[in-house]
């Protein structure tokens, strides 16, 4: 289901929700952001990762997900620098029906 949402903004970053849910029948739901914002990388990834729609890094789910079912089923995220002050942040909730 895409879901276009209205700009948001959290401590200096701005976010666009541009999809919400499954991108294909029994597949994991994902939800993706177009973010803008003038603070450093690091900093508007932490604001995603903490405020915008929290989750565990994607390096750090692939490293513990064969470790128990809990671990597996943790939601995580991607962050992509797509020019100067804007990013593609992603949260993927694992498939569980």
């Amino acid at each position: 289901m895409n879901t276009a949402s209205k700009p948001k903004m959290i401590d200096g970053v701005t976010f666009t929700c541009t999809h919400a849910g499954q991108k294909r029948r029994y597949g994991d739901s994902i939800y993706e952001y177009d973010v803008t914002s003038d603070l450093p990388a690091d900093q508007v990834e932490k604001v995603c990762a903490e405020k915008v729609n929290a989750a565990i890094p994607h390096s750090e789910w692939k490293a513990e997900m064969w470790e128990s079912a809990s671990k597996h089923f943790r939601k995580h995220y991607s962050f992509t620098k797509i020019s100067k002050g804007e990013y593609r942040y992603a949260v993927t909730y694992p498939y569980t029906d």
